[in-house]
């Protein structure tokens, strides 16, 4: 189809008039489903034009309509109109210039021809034009076979749904040529300039798990193209500066790691920007305390109470504990306690690892 406004035009005598009215519904049912889709009916019938007075044939304004359709739909019941045929003829010869429009449909309402010049017209149809007339009974019935032929007809490519290319292809001739040609020099002189204009990154260090812990430090790597600078920062909140790197890079992937002590290392890849921002957590490195509980024979005592803080646990038939600490009771050294009746009070403050255990020998 050369337009998304696919135009109609309804040819009939004047006893079909009430069957006309039913072009009214099922064009708008069908302009809801292909409006959608970028497709849209405009139907006409002889009434739909100005009747005033001109130089040539009312019939004339018809005519000239049908020539610019896309579908032309005809209906006869048991009379000839006095301009139908004129009109097939006019559509007929329209169709053999174009070879695609206007598609021409002739329907006959099963009731019988009661006309002489009907049966001439509609054996003129069938053995001068090859056509075979199709039959309808009801509205219903014209409704369902008219459906398939639209599907025909859009699979054929004569109604066709503007593909996702081709509307974007529109939108960007139209973009070329009024928005983006005008822009292209300033952009391109732009970009000259700064081009060789080295840029300067600064990298911030984001804590997502506060806690009272302290901060000793991290190492920032920054890696793009064969280059590789590592910086070290004291404090989070110092920023590690890179230098003297060329803006081509901008908006590029980099790689980003940084490793600090009680903190879980961050491997990861950003687009370069002047500024960025690494989040970094808290490792379970002072998450744990754990180990063994033994008497002075080196035999696994169970039943032993574990104290850290206000955080309690008791070691298990085989001596061993294992006590959780939150992150706002972490600490890089922890006091641990560990008491049984009968037993002298163990009391100590040491290192806190998830990979060293505590080992405790109780005395009587």
């Amino acid at each position: 189809m050369r337009s998304k406004l696919v135009k109609v035009f309804i040819a009939s005598s004047a006893e079909l008039d009430q069957d006309k009215t039913m072009f009214d519904v099922y064009f708008s049912d069908k302009n809801k489903l292909y409006r959608k889709r970028d497709i849209e009916f405009d139907h006409r019938t002889w009434k739909d034009f100005c009747s005033s007075l001109n130089d040539g044939r009312l019939q004339d304004r018809y005519n000239a309509y049908i020539r610019e359709c896309d579908l032309v739909i005809f209906l006869f019941h048991t009379r000839l109109g006095k301009y139908t045929r004129e009109e097939l003829e006019v559509a007929l010869a329209a169709f053999r210039e174009d070879k695609e429009r206007p598609q021409i449909f002739i329907y006959f309402k099963e009731e019988g021809i009661e006309d002489e010049a009907l049966t001439n017209f509609k054996q003129y149809c069938e053995h001068t034009l090859g056509h075979f007339c199709d039959v309808y009974t009801t509205p219903e019935d014209w409704r369902v076979k008219f459906d398939r032929q639209l599907a025909i007809l859009e699979q054929e490519g004569v109604i066709r749904v503007p593909s996702t290319e081709e509307k974007m292809l529109y939108r960007l001739k139209f973009t070329l040529s009024y928005v983006v040609a005008p822009l292209i020099v300033m952009w391109l002189a732009f970009k000259a300039f700064f081009y060789f204009t080295p840029v300067t990154t600064t990298v911030c260090l984001s804590d997502q798990t506060a806690s009272a812990l302290p901060f000793e430090g991290a190492d920032i790597t920054l890696t793009y193209s064969d280059k590789s600078e590592t910086c070290h920062v004291e404090q989070l909140t110092d920023e590690a500066i890179f230098k003297e790197i060329h803006s081509r890079y901008l908006g590029t992937p980099v790689q980003l790691s940084v490793t600090a002590k009680g903190y879980e290392p961050v491997d990861t890849v950003m687009e370069l920007e002047k500024r960025l921002v690494v989040n970094i957590r808290r490792d379970k490195s002072f998450s744990v305390v754990f180990g063994t509980v033994k008497d002075e024979a080196n035999r696994p005592l169970s039943g032993v109470t574990i104290q850290v803080l206000d955080l309690q646990t008791v070691s298990d038939e085989m001596g061993n504990f294992r006590l959780s600490v939150p992150l706002d009771k972490q600490q890089v050294q922890q006091r641990v306690q560990a008491f049984k009746k009968g037993y002298e009070l163990w009391d100590f403050t040491g290192p806190v690892s998830d990979k060293i255990p505590w080992k405790i020998i109780l005395r009587k």
